[in-house]
């Protein structure tokens, strides 16, 4: 596993943001059309960015608006940097930033999404799931924070 720097946004990071929502976050927002798209897709969220020897190679999102509970909306890796361990790390750092009232939704066929929650001790809410244009998805609750309803 590699030691990455993990660190808030900063505005010189926006293409490289930019860049693996692109390439490692299509299946959820289709194309990313450029920086716009990027900002659009964050507006009002907390950024955290993985470096690793001076490249950002993966960022995570949470919005923080009123809710009691924050919510991880992205966590991507840039696939080049992928099995790394980075994931692992930007979650560690997310539940550190923001826990214990988190949660994130994820489809039910990302299953490598749910092993990598499942490690870093999240658990599935199977209460809480639904259907969207991408398919069925469940809950996600960092170390079993209670369901707020």
């Amino acid at each position: 596993m590699s030691t990455c720097l993990i660190r808030p946004y900063a505005c010189a990071d926006l293409a490289a943001c930019t860049a693996i929502l692109a390439v490692a976050g299509r299946t959820t927002y289709g194309p990313v059309a450029g920086s716009a798209a990027f900002m659009a897709a964050t507006q009002g969220e907390d950024l955290l960015v993985a470096e690793c020897d001076g490249t950002v190679a993966g960022f995570a999102a949470v919005y923080t608006g009123d809710a009691p509970e924050y919510f991880l909306h992205h966590l991507y890796v840039h696939p080049a940097h992928s099995g790394q361990g980075m994931g692992t790390q930007l979650l560690a750092a997310v539940a550190a930033r923001f826990g214990p009232r988190l949660s994130l939704k994820t489809q039910l066929v990302n299953t490598g999404a749910r092993r990598l929650y499942a490690r870093a001790g999240w658990i599935e809410d199977a209460g809480d799931g639904g259907v969207d244009a991408m398919g069925a998805w469940i809950r996600v609750r960092y170390r079993a924070a209670g369901p707020v309803r």
